[in-house]
């Protein structure tokens, strides 16, 4: 017995195949090649031509893909939802598909997919420092996928390194998140120091510089990728008027790190290495409102190991401890954690001759 297709279904195809039809009078009218179309339902699997600068001979826009979609809606009875759907994924499919082309080693910029992004709330900047590693994409990935729930976030990736890592590069894109891939290699001079060094910082203070010169509002925060976040944590942030702290779990020797609060009232730190330090917090414990760190050119991570958050928030001034704005119910839940994954062995080379033309050739590049 022939199953029938049900009305939705009829309606899918049809508004399929009327997009397809129109763009494709588009084609013979415009001389867009064929695969520049079909490039909005994949990714263009040779980009040659972008790369060596060549632009395309007439380029599909936004306002035609509206256009298009809205003729689909008025011809084939789609309903506002389906058509809403419809164009907004055509736009972002033909986002990711101009940003595969221009890519470079420095600064990739890749709209969000996947996730709706609410324009009513605060634009969260998070400043991820990462290095290439066993453990990197696999720590990135859970990250990710923690972000990817999250509202509104733009979040900057920036190695450790002289180039973008393409695997780094890769996964970024398929998350759909809204990304900014950079490059900040620790100076020379501080990779020479004997005993702790000042690991993070060149990328911190790399992500500092690119929210003052594109942002103008919302929240900044360091998340290194070896933690793990509560999705409550991104609510929370949002609140931020100028300097936020919650505590951090399994952190130092305590095994908390965390403002102490008695009758709704800030009373000081815990933690297991105060080190005369002013503000002797962790790195995930504390976020910055844009418009308060806008006001404070100069704020910036100094290069020494152990005093990066100290040295940073002590740049916020003026601004004192008793002025922190408690997050987390008074500081009373663990809304992130210093998990931080075992350290891995690289992976031992790759017998070619047994296995050069295995699938474990592809599986080899995605491992350090």
């Amino acid at each position: 017995m022939q199953r029938k297709m049900n009305p939705s279904m009829k309606v899918g195809m049809l508004a399929l195949v009327g997009i397809c039809l129109i763009f494709y009078q588009y084609h013979l009218s415009m001389r867009v090649r064929l695969d520049q179309v079909t490039g909005f339902t994949s990714p263009l699997d040779d980009s040659s031509n972008l790369q060596t600068g060549e632009e395309f001979e007439a380029r599909i826009t936004e306002e035609m893909i509206r256009t298009v979609v809205g003729t689909v809606q008025k011809n084939y009875g789609l309903s506002p939802d389906l058509a809403k759907q419809l164009r907004q994924e055509f736009i972002n499919q033909l986002l990711i598909s101009k940003n595969n082309g221009l890519a470079n080693h420095q600064e990739t910029t890749v709209k969000n997919v996947y996730q709706q992004s609410d324009e009513s709330l605060d634009p969260l900047y998070i400043v991820t420092p990462t290095y290439r590693r066993p453990e990197q994409i696999a720590e990135l990935t859970r990250m990710s996928h923690t972000l990817m729930l999250v509202k509104n976030v733009i979040w900057l990736v920036i190695e450790d390194a002289t180039v973008t890592t393409p695997q780094v590069t890769t996964l970024l894109k398929r998350t759909g998140l809204k990304f900014i891939h950079l490059v900040a290699p620790m100076p020379e001079k501080y990779k020479q120091n004997k005993g702790a060094k000042p690991r993070g910082v060149s990328n911190r203070n790399r992500g500092l510089q690119w929210v003052r010169a594109n942002a103008t509002e919302g929240i900044l925060y360091f998340a290194d990728d070896d933690n793990t976040y509560d999705i409550a944590l991104f609510d929370e942030i949002r609140k931020t008027k100028k300097v936020s702290m919650f505590p951090v779990g399994l952190c130092t020797k305590y095994g908390l790190s965390s403002p102490i609060v008695k009758d709704g009232k800030f009373q000081g730190f815990y933690d297991g290495w105060i080190a005369g330090r002013t503000f002797p917090v962790d790195m995930a414990g504390f976020a910055v409102n844009i418009k308060f760190l806008l006001q404070r050119p100069n704020a910036s991570m100094p290069y020494k190991a152990g005093f990066e958050e100290d040295g940073f928030l002590k740049s916020l001034a003026p601004f004192e401890p008793k002025e922190i704005e408690l997050l987390a119910d008074n500081c009373t839940k663990i809304l992130t954690w210093h998990t931080q994954t075992k350290k891995n062995d690289r992976s031992a080379p790759l017998n070619m001759n047994r296995y050069r033309s295995t699938n474990l050739v592809k599986l080899k590049q995605q491992i350090v």
